[in-house]
């Protein structure tokens, strides 16, 4: 008989990765300490919140592709009232004061340069316009309610989140009101106090599974619900179910595969479902490390080529999603001549091609068990037979599955990752 022992080996977390070197020279992360460079140190970064980045048309050279992922960012700075936006590449500036904006909240910006930014303490949300360097007003909706967030789909329709009503209300081009609802309660299929709020629309670019919904968080921050982008409720989340004590999740973000993304406050971290809000991974811990956050806020993902951008209290990070994996463990872990084979369970965290081998103790390969097969997050089960490649049961020894995960989308297919789980095999 063959007893069969997995060891873990070269784990390096990245369901959300720093980028390469060459792409950012290190600078990932921005702290207050940065900004104050940029912006002179009296600069007060107090209270950060929503943020949004894009590729802006205005900034598009239509004769190259090289320049579609500078994106431009805009973020708030609720304690000073301000926008501090960073577009294409070029200097930091910043727009607005206590006198224009009373602690805004979420922001969003289309590709033409219109900004939605949600004026929680007057009671309104405000639309500006960028263009060539310049941020003018150019109109308010006014609320019954404070509201928290906004977002825009591909028709330019915009969606706000008003808490004190406990309402979303979606508002044309033209700012005619086109759809609302929301029947307040904190039970499944109600809002209570909505805060973040992402959409994804069928008709939407960079929308692989062409999906169409509205995803909020709400209820104190410890539900995450899903709706139809004309209110009909499609299911949601309670932290008690991802085993959390405390949470505090604030804004959401929807990527390319439609998997959600949601900042939580209270425990560091960012939250990942896939399109159907299934639960994929919780990432992130407490420090100014690699695969850390400090109280993150908002979240932006630009869908085309997978680029987090995270607002946190005292900065914010530059991300990449990226492809992870896991061994959950080899099923079961003795086989025989007379019963042989085992089931490697695998749990991944990104859409991905997977290829796994089998080698030995002195590193030759035994085995190509699969070959770049496709997989969506979640669990999947590969089934060894004991044989090598030669169709013989392999003699006793120790053996490793060398994993390899290649992301399918965006910059993350030049973060591929191989992960080694040893496997022993021992006559009894």
């Amino acid at each position: 008989m063959f007893l069969l022992l997995l060891l873990f080996l070269d784990y390096n977390p990245q369901t959300l990765a720093v980028p390469p070197f060459k792409h950012t020279f290190g600078f990932y992360r921005a702290s207050k300490y940065y900004l104050q460079l940029f912006l002179g140190p009296r600069y007060d970064y107090n209270d950060p919140q929503g943020i949004a980045a894009l590729k802006l048309k205005e900034l598009d050279n239509p004769n190259t592709k090289k320049d579609d992922d500078e994106l431009s960012v805009f973020a708030v700075n609720s304690g000073v009232g301000q926008i501090v936006y960073n577009t294409g590449l070029t200097a930091v500036k910043v727009y607005g004061s206590h006198e224009l904006f009373s602690s805004p909240k979420g922001i969003a910006v289309n590709e033409d340069g219109l900004i939605a930014l949600a004026d929680y303490g007057n009671r309104r949300v405000v639309k500006l316009q960028y263009s060539k360097g310049v941020i003018t007003q150019v109109g308010e909706i006014l609320l019954p309610g404070r509201p928290f967030d906004v977002c825009f789909d591909s028709e330019n329709n915009l969606y706000i989140t008003d808490f004190d009503s406990s309402h979303i209300y979606v508002y044309s081009p033209q700012d005619s009101l086109i759809v609302q609802f929301g029947t307040i309660g904190r039970a499944v299929g109600e809002i209570y106090h909505p805060m973040g709020i992402e959409v994804i629309d069928a008709d939407a670019r960079y929308n692989h599974y062409k999906d169409d919904f509205i995803v909020i968080t709400d209820n104190d921050g410890r539900r995450i619900s899903k709706f139809s982008k004309h209110g009909s409720f499609q299911g949601c989340v309670y932290s008690f179910e991802l085993g959390l004590v405390e949470a505090s999740f604030a804004y959401v973000a929807i990527d390319y595969y439609g998997s959600i993304y949601v900042t939580d406050q209270a425990n560091n971290q960012v939250h990942k479902f896939d399109h159907d809000l299934q639960y994929v991974i919780s990432v992130g811990r407490p420090g100014t490390g690699q695969g850390e956050f400090i109280s993150p806020r908002g979240i932006s993902i630009w869908r085309r080529y997978g680029q987090v951008f995270i607002a946190e209290r005292e900065g914010g990070q530059y991300l990449w999603i990226a492809t992870d994996g896991f061994v959950v463990g080899c099923f079961p872990d003795r086989f025989s001549h007379a019963r042989p084979g085992t089931t490697l369970a695998i749990y991944i965290t990104e859409r991905s091609k997977i290829t796994i081998t089998i080698h030995n103790h002195l590193g030759e390969k035994v085995r190509d068990l699969i070959e770049n097969i496709r997989r969506s997050p979640g669990e999947f089960l590969v089934v060894w037979d004991g044989l090598n490649n030669n169709s013989e049961l392999v003699p006793p020894g120790d053996y490793e599955f060398h994993i390899a995960l290649k992301s399918l989308h965006g910059h993350s297919r030049r973060l591929n990752k191989v992960i080694k789980a040893g496997v022993q095999c021992v006559v009894l």
